[in-house]
């Protein structure tokens, strides 16, 4: 960014809040906004930024909303009182059905645009994918691509609606597969000496599941295309249950064909 813009982060002192701070202290003057006024200011000082509460935004030129995503929605209601006249609102919530509701109460004078880094928070900007939703834009969107871009993060603009229903196949079905796996094994007594090089591969991947299990269950929850994507392949695993049958097999290499062909080649 040419301008050095003030950027304030709510939930600053949170996992993801903390990569958008270490990320982004270079590039703007950033303020961690905490409910704690002495959270904030102590993990500031870690950083050699500011600390605030809520109502601290009220001078930044951009606000990050880095809360839970049950908790986005009341937050950005309350920011969207107090922001100031021609400054951004971001929100970087895994699930965005609640930003419909939200258009009504965004004023003329604030831009909107949510944000989905698709990363976790041992993750960082460089090499990685940020979906970015313009809800109320009239001249920010360039300025953010170029600061994502300048952070070595690939951009792709899309609707909610089209995220959450992408995000539904992307995390829902993925991260279903490891709980499932997890609650099936749960009650096995397997030693580590069985264990094959592939299934420790897998455990090393649950440990990342295991880290954001909040969140991730969060997703399970309040994705609206959730529960219809977990009957969806609960259903297929019933359907490949009799791999003795050679139809069933050979529909079964047939979707691998195609998934290798769309994703791997």
């Amino acid at each position: 960014m040419n301008k050095r813009y003030e950027i304030a982060i709510v939930g600053g002192t949170g996992g993801m809040g903390q990569v958008l701070v270490r990320e982004l202290k270079t590039h703007a003057d950033i303020l961690i906004i905490s409910r704690s006024l002495e959270k904030a200011k102590k993990n500031a000082e870690t950083f050699g930024v500011r600390g605030g509460i809520l109502k601290d935004c009220n001078t930044a030129d951009i606000t990050i909303v880095s809360v839970p995503v049950e908790y986005t929605h009341d937050t950005c209601q309350k920011l969207l009182k107090i922001l100031k006249s021609g400054s951004l609102l971001i929100d970087i919530s895994a699930v965005k059905t609640f930003i419909e509701d939200l258009k009504p109460d965004i004023p003329e004078n604030i831009s909107y645009i949510s944000m989905h880094p698709l990363f976790g928070p041992e993750g960082s900007f460089q090499d990685f994918n940020v979906i970015l939703i313009p809800v109320k834009d009239d001249k920010w969107l360039p300025i953010i691509q170029k600061l994502l871009s300048e952070l070595g993060a690939l951009t792709v603009i899309a609707t909610s609606e089209e995220h959450d229903r992408i995000m539904s196949k992307i995390q829902v079905a993925h991260h279903f597969i490891y709980l499932m796996l997890a609650s099936y094994l749960s009650d096995s007594q397997i030693s580590p000496k069985f264990f094959t090089r592939s299934f420790r591969k897998t455990l090393q991947n649950f440990i990342g599941i295991e880290k954001n299990l909040d969140a991730i269950l969060e997703i399970q929850k309040l994705n609206p295309h959730a529960q219809t994507t977990r009957k969806e392949f609960v259903s297929l695993m019933e359907k490949f249950i009799s791999l003795d049958h050679e139809k069933n097999m050979k529909e079964l290499l047939g979707n691998i064909q195609t998934f290798k062909e769309k994703y791997l080649l």
